[in-house]
């Protein structure tokens, strides 16, 4: 009937938040006045076991208003429009990463004799 468990309310009768009445054989009784003050009824979408049920749920989000309905659709044609940019630039720069991999091939290879550490040479002493 409503959304708690067993175990939060044996602490809510132990601490005071809600009263019941204990009976002799040790079990407790609560007015559903007195669970309806602190505590939500449970939802009626829930089926046996705790669970929703698939075929109550919807498949199709419908509860767009018009306005925001056109929004959605804008901010869809903003996205692939976006997709396609993305697209486009990738395409460029493997093109430029292509093109300078040709220039690198072009460029004469270093010389093999390595440079001394100092620039210049003491003549003569």
């Amino acid at each position: 009937m409503f959304d708690v468990s067993r175990p939060t309310l044996s602490k809510a009768l132990k601490s005071g938040k809600i009263s019941g009445v204990r009976d002799g054989k040790g079990q407790w009784s609560i007015d559903p006045a007195e669970l309806s003050r602190l505590y939500r009824p449970r939802s009626a979408d829930v089926g046996k076991g705790g669970k929703l049920d698939r075929e109550t749920l919807p498949t199709v989000n419908s509860a767009l208003p018009g306005e925001a309905q056109a929004d959605f659709a804008a901010l869809k044609a903003e996205l692939q429009a976006e997709k396609i940019r993305r697209e486009a630039a990738e395409a460029l720069a493997e093109e430029r990463a292509r093109h300078i991999d040709d220039l690198r091939r072009m460029l004469p290879p270093p010389d093999a004799k390595p440079r001394g550490w100092w620039p210049l040479k003491w003549k003569g002493t």
